[in-house]
């Protein structure tokens, strides 16, 4: 449940076009067409690529796949695999484990596929900053090809090719393609034509990893949509089956909110092995079978997320009226999860948040943190590295190993310094689009905002002000967790929902005027389909904070 009140940001207050124009216009779309997908081959080592690729398919070459254990990087594999398979290539796969494991390749998956026979080796969302492992691979004659979207940080591994628009030499007009995507190109190239059978498992996995849906991007993800609506892959089918809550047309927001999850909860609970043979399934009895064990970890994953913040609810109210951060430790945290505890906490109280939890009974505790802008968490932590087994990640997220008799100091090291550089609580902007009236809330303007879809990261869905509401009427759900609005503006009944919003809502009177900010949504219920405003945020009529977005 949110605790963090909003600034409100217009982006738009001259409202003499037409809504749907004024949104096109302020995010710059444009029409999508098939056309703006740039030359595979202006990717610096494109050329290097595919020579050595079908140089390994006309030699008959032992091919292994390794790639990552999230969606990105589990799609990405399915996509090379299946087109592998498709040309009778001798391929095969290998995905890290995340707790055994961790991210990316290692000398001893080197090792592995040396010793499998692999002639060439192709990395998919990982390799950029694989020297060490890829040096010994090198120095064992082992070809590699590396297909990542990463940052380059240092010098380029060594290796016949690696293709990645951000390398630091790469002139690739997009540089915000997921890893499918990247591979996607790579099989453009490699065919001479778009391969539009595979963009089903590009728009899962580009959605998934949350890049920006412009550019590219927003054409692939657009096309992918075609196919995981009117396509018969055996998994997909099985994850339509398994998410009950899908109805109509998959979505961005369905594979956000519902395939995406399954996906990534195989690498997060047991061996994203499961999600990528969902995605080779050729049965859909097998595809099924699978699709129900993910679904499955999908919920013990959003159990084992509802325990963690209940059993330390107290301590996190506590933490958040004296503490700049946050720091939770449980005793039987599942170690793929804790990562998305701390981004709830962090998310729910504005607050940088770290969830721990203790290993084996040995004494050591792992966990990850999550940062609010304006506060470099993995900064933070490397000033106590002193006290800590391992630790690494970004300016807002990081993950790291401490020992028992070290916990204490490092906890109190932490809050105190984060009590000094965050001054006050950070701002939590919500940025508008426009405001309309209720007279312009209508089938049309739902069906009008589909033409600037996909939406995601980087092109979110719209959000609207409509002011100066009658509450007619509220009621909670789920046990008082989400809340039910109905309201009137002028002549104009509306229904509202608002999720998670239970706590907030429960000091509304009926005839209150309200301010609401909200995104609008299609709702199907009892054989009907009516429109349905899903709040972000509401404030009293004339409540002062509502400015223009520089």
């Amino acid at each position: 449940m949110s605790c963090v009140k909003k600034r409100w940001l217009i982006a738009e207050t001259d409202r003499s076009e037409p809504v749907v124009a004024r949104l096109r216009r302020l995010r710059g779309l444009d029409d999508g067409a098939p056309e703006t997908l740039h030359d595979p081959f202006l990717m610096r080592g494109m050329d290097r690529a595919v020579q050595r690729l079908r140089s390994a398919l006309e030699c008959r070459e032992r091919i292994t796949v390794f790639g990552d254990y999230d969606a990105d990087g589990v799609t990405g594999t399915a996509l090379m695999i299946d087109w592998l398979r498709s040309r009778r290539a001798r391929a095969s796969y290998l995905l890290p484990h995340r707790i055994r494991d961790g991210y990316g390749l290692q000398a001893a998956h080197v090792e592995r596929v040396i010793q499998k026979g692999t002639d060439l080796l192709v990395t998919v969302d990982n390799g950029i900053s694989a020297q060490e492992a890829l040096g010994a691979a090198a120095r064992a004659g082992l070809d590699v090809i590396v297909v990542d979207h990463h940052h380059q940080t240092g010098e380029l591994p060594p290796a016949v090719a690696v293709l990645n628009p951000k390398r630091h030499d790469c002139e690739y007009p997009f540089k915000e393609l997921a890893a499918v995507g990247v591979a996607y190109k790579l099989l453009q190239a490699l065919d001479g034509k778009p391969g539009e059978d595979a963009l089903d498992l590009v728009a899962l996995g580009t959605v998934a990893d949350l890049v920006p849906l412009r550019g590219e991007n927003r054409v692939l993800v657009r096309g992918g949509l075609v196919r995981l609506n009117n396509g018969a892959r055996p998994g997909i089918m099985a994850l339509k089956e398994v998410c009950r809550g899908q109805r109509g047309p998959v979505s961005s927001r369905t594979i956000g909110w519902q395939f995406g999850p399954r996906i990534n909860c195989a690498g997060r609970l047991a061996e994203a092995d499961l999600a990528l043979e969902l995605l080779l399934a050729s049965e859909l009895g097998r595809a099924r079978e699978i699709a129900g064990r993910l679904d499955q970890l999908n919920s013990m994953r959003q159990e084992i997320q509802r325990n963690a913040i209940r059993q330390t609810e107290h301590a996190l109210k506590e933490a958040a009226e004296l503490h700049r951060i946050i720091i939770v430790i449980g005793e039987d945290w599942h170690l793929g999860v804790v990562g998305l505890i701390a981004g709830k906490i962090a998310g729910d109280y504005n607050r940088p948040a770290m969830a721990l939890t203790r290993v084996l009974g040995d004494g050591l505790l792992k966990g990850s943190a999550r940062s609010v802008p304006g506060f470099n968490i993995t900064s933070a932590i490397a000033e106590f590295q002193h006290l800590l087994v391992e630790f690494g990640g970004h300016s807002e997220a990081a993950g790291l190993s401490i020992r028992e008799e070290h916990l204490q100091d490092f906890v109190n090291g932490i809050t105190a310094l984060a009590n000094r550089r965050i001054e006050e609580d950070p701002v939590v902007e919500l940025r508008i689009d426009t405001e309309v009236d209720a007279g312009e809330i209508d089938f049309e303007l739902l069906h009008g905002l589909e033409e600037l879809a996909p939406f995601g990261s980087g092109n979110p869905r719209p959000v609207f002000i409509l002011r100066d509401c009658r509450l007619v009427r509220k009621f909670s759900m789920s046990q008082g967790r989400h809340l039910k609005l109905w309201i009137e503006n002028g002549n104009v009944p509306l229904e509202a929902v608002w999720w998670d919003g239970g706590g907030e809502g429960r000091g509304l009177q009926y005839g209150d005027r309200l301010d609401l900010a909200f995104e609008l949504q299609l709702n199907h219920w009892n054989g009907k389909d009516m429109i349905q405003l899903v709040l972000q945020d509401l404030r009293p009529t004339g409540t002062p904070g509502s400015e223009p977005a520089s």
